[in-house]
């Protein structure tokens, strides 16, 4: 099992980030969500909400630099003190 880390930072590629990370959980991998600056781009909130509640379902952790309800704040410290226990760091 690997552990994997998907920053997702381009408002324009949130929904695929979230996309990614379902995927990858499906493989048995530990995948971990970092939204990073600003909340999702408003437009694609319907294909987004349907993303989130199937990376709620699989365990996926979810993780923002800001507060956002649904996800565990982290600073942007302790995020880079975090991804040296990743074997794996995606970046959208």
């Amino acid at each position: 099992m690997k552990n994997i880390a998907v920053l997702i930072k381009s408002k324009e590629r949130h929904s695929e980030g979230l996309r990614i990370s379902a995927g990858l959980s499906l493989l048995g991998d530990k995948v971990d969500i970092f939204l990073l600056n600003e909340d999702f781009n408003v437009n694609d909130l319907p294909v987004i909400k349907n993303h989130l509640e199937m990376i709620k379902a699989v365990g996926i952790g979810l993780y923002s630099n800001f507060k956002k309800e649904g996800f565990s704040f982290i600073s942007d410290l302790d995020i880079g003190k975090k991804m040296l226990k990743y074997d794996i760091v995606f970046f959208y």
